[in-house]
């Protein structure tokens, strides 16, 4: 017979109220192990001596029905059942008629026991699906509680802990060196040993980067582990459109000290040149990394940030629209008509934007190439990607930043800028070249073509194929031909791929992907001197306040938030949409 109570949560704070429990970051690192009971019960009695039946000390054992002379005995008898059989009990009730014992079990060895019998610990598997199987297989009796630490445990021992990841670091970037030639592994510790930073770029991106435009997206994301810490990741787009990751950093916290280490591992990948541009938010710490590290370069900030932030402090919406437009700009004349257009409808916005600096994130002022590129999205894009490792121990995360390799092309092209030229993301559009049949085309020279729709002077454009030019900017900007540019070739009878930038032809993509990512040999020896180099966890403070990781809302909060949001109530289930209108009604009540 089995007791599932144990009182584990009477020293802990109510969460029944948020219906959920916490966190493995809101434990208390002095939480007893879990435990599972057994109860062994005496009842006292008066009955005659003749009746009580004395137990031999030779025999151990316990059965139902033994009767003992006194508390002493039984306890006595417990104990040397303890060393026995290896097992150890709480005290549960201790009367003189009544005397209850609990025996109990490390909820690490549930975890074993799921883990080895049972199955998956994937991120998709829930404590609930783990108290099913657990009572299912073995009969215990399984409350939430239980089945949430049974899962940690047995996560731990398919994963790791937190601590043993930081133990095996060394090791790990040893071995990933040794299975990647080319790969940039370094780690940094403090005076007392304690883990700083580390940084990762793998030798399959460093041989891929000579292939890509030099436009580099630079981002961090909280982990939210148990010793939390920062992942900075440094990304670049291929001529596919898509996510190439160069680099990737654990630091303790982000700071200058943190962005300025990075950027300088990252600059031994990367030298600094004129023709490399950096885009990021507008933290400042990564504004003054860049400037003591890539002098050269030019950076640009994220419009997107950009766009939150005047959203967040000025009102408008028609100004709003502006500011958008005038990011995108290609052409000097329509970005300052429309940014006349902001002074005349709000001042307020249009002197925030002079202070963000225009070279920073207009397209028309940039001083570099910053191609089709506006924002970090494919930063976000990478850690939303990564989401699911954030939580793990630092060598788990390292081990899943891995990349695809590349799609077999049958185009020339990409199939990104295939796509683009054909059909324009959406739909209602028609693609540049379809567009490009529409366009009128009169030839001024060996070079220069002139290039309008219709009979109108307003949409006249002189095209320069040779230079790869056109007075929209567009084919300049973007090093993709424009669709005048596009129009001009057809009427000049010159191929349109070769207009393109070698960084968008299959033969660069391919040349990019063509290395890949090995795992590591845990089979080969690790140097001693590299597995005992010191690398403790970081210290950590827990901040006041309830965490919203894995937190599920009460229905007060959901329907609040609802409300606020505009949005319908019946996305709710219908026990929270009951339990909000009796809160209400008990309010107005009081």
């Amino acid at each position: 017979m089995f007791d599932d109570s144990d009182s584990a949560s009477s020293e802990d704070d109510n969460f029944s109220s948020y219906s959920e429990f916490p966190s493995e970051d809101q434990e208390s690192p002095t939480l007893p192990p879990k435990k599972i009971y057994q109860n062994f019960s005496m009842s006292g009695s008066k009955e005659s001596e003749e009746v009580l039946l004395r137990l031999e000390m030779l025999s151990l054992n316990l059965a139902v029905g033994q009767r003992y002379e006194s508390k002493a005995n039984l306890e006595r008898r417990l104990k040397l059942l303890t060393v026995k059989d290896l097992f150890d009990y709480d005290v549960d009730i201790s009367t003189r008629t009544l005397f209850i014992v609990k025996c109990w079990i490390d909820g690490y060895i549930l975890g074993e026991l799921y883990k080895n019998f049972l199955g998956d610990v994937g991120p998709a598997v829930h404590p609930k699906s783990v108290g099913i199987a657990i009572t299912k297989q073995f009969g215990v009796k399984m409350e939430y509680w239980k089945s949430y630490r049974t899962l940690k445990f047995a996560r731990e021992i398919d994963q790791g802990t937190p601590e043993s990841g930081f133990e095996r670091l060394p090791s790990y970037l040893y071995m990933l060196i040794r299975e990647n030639p080319s790969t940039v592994a370094r780690f940094q510790i403090d005076e007392n040993g304690k883990f700083m930073y580390v940084f990762l770029a793998f030798g399959a991106s460093v041989n891929g980067f000579p292939f890509m435009r030099k436009v580099v997206v630079v981002d961090g994301t909280f982990l939210n582990g148990r010793y939390k810490g920062t992942l900075l990741t440094a990304l670049i787009q291929d001529g596919n459109f898509q996510i190439f990751p160069i680099a990737f950093a654990v630091v303790d916290t982000e700071n200058d000290d943190s962005w300025q280490w990075f950027f300088m591992q990252l600059k031994l990948l990367i030298p600094d040149d004129e023709g490399l541009a950096i885009i990021s938010d507008r933290h400042n710490s990564i504004g003054k990394a860049i400037t003591n590290v890539y002098p050269l370069a030019s950076r640009v900030i994220c419009t997107y940030h950009l766009y939150k932030n005047i959203q967040g402090r000025y009102k408008g919406k028609d100004a709003f629209r502006l500011v958008k437009k005038a990011a995108r700009c290609f052409r000097m004349s329509e970005f300052t008509q429309i940014f006349e257009q902001i002074e005349a409808i709000n001042l307020a916005i249009h002197g925030y934007l002079q202070r963000a600096d225009v070279r920073l994130w207009t397209r028309v002022h940039f001083p570099g190439e910053r191609y089709n590129l506006m924002t970090t999205k494919i930063a976000e894009s990478m850690n939303r990607a990564l989401s699911n490792a954030r939580g793990l121990n630092i060598v788990r995360i390292l081990e899943l930043i891995r990349r695809e390799d590349a799609r077999s092309q049958r185009t020339t092209l990409t199939r990104g800028v295939e796509k683009l030229l054909h059909l324009s993301k959406p739909l209602r559009e028609l693609g540049r070249v379809t567009a490009a049949r529409d366009l009128t085309v009169q030839r001024i020279d060996d070079h220069h073509t002139e290039v309008k729709y219709g009979s109108s002077d307003e949409s006249l454009h002189v095209v320069n194929l040779v230079e790869r030019k056109c007075t929209c900017r567009c084919f300049e900007l973007e090093k993709l031909p424009c669709v005048h540019a596009i129009a001009a070739a057809e009427y000049m009878n010159v191929s349109r791929i070769s207009l393109c930038s070698l960084y968008y032809t299959s033969n660069y993509f391919v040349s990019a992907y063509a290395e890949s990512v090995m795992p590591v040999d845990s089979a080969q020896p690790v140097p001693e001197i590299v597995a005992n180099e010191p690398c403790l966890p970081q210290t950590v403070r827990q901040p006041p306040g309830r965490l919203k990781k894995n937190m599920m809302k009460s229905a007060l909060e959901v329907a609040y938030q609802t409300n606020v949001l505009g949005k319908s109530t019946h996305v709710l289930d219908v026990d929270r949409v009951v339990i909000m209108r009796k809160l209400v009604r008990c309010r107005q009540v009081l």
